[in-house]
């Protein structure tokens, strides 16, 4: 079974309780299943309404913990090009902050 939009799902469990509202002098034996029906479409209305919310919020903080990376990361270049200031670039004390330091390329061995 294809899946199915929840707008689709939900306008056509609405033309459901439509039609059984409508007829419920006939359809008495479904008076439970039409409560059911419309609990039911109240429930998965609210629920909507909550994943919408929660998806605004999700985005917001998406966009929030981004710029706050960006800044961290703005600021984490400065730090570290002022301690190979301070240090240099090749000293070893550079690795404590997790810097790797400048270390100069060995010969290579001629191959033979």
């Amino acid at each position: 079974m294809p899946k199915q939009a929840f707008a689709e799902r939900m306008a056509r469990w609405g033309l459901l309780k439509q039609g059984l509202d409508a007829n419920a002098a006939d359809l008495t034996f479904l008076a439970t299943e039409c409560d059911q029906i419309a609990a039911l479409a109240a429930n998965l209305a609210a629920l909507e309404a909550q994943q919408a919310a929660l998806k605004a919020q999700t985005q917001q903080v998406t966009q929030a913990l981004y710029g706050k990376m960006d800044q961290m990361s703005e600021l984490e270049s400065r730090v570290r090009f002022s301690l190979k200031g301070k240090y240099g670039a090749k000293n070893e004390k550079l690795e404590e902050f997790g810097i790797k330091p400048h270390r100069p390329r060995t010969a290579r061995k001629p191959a033979g």
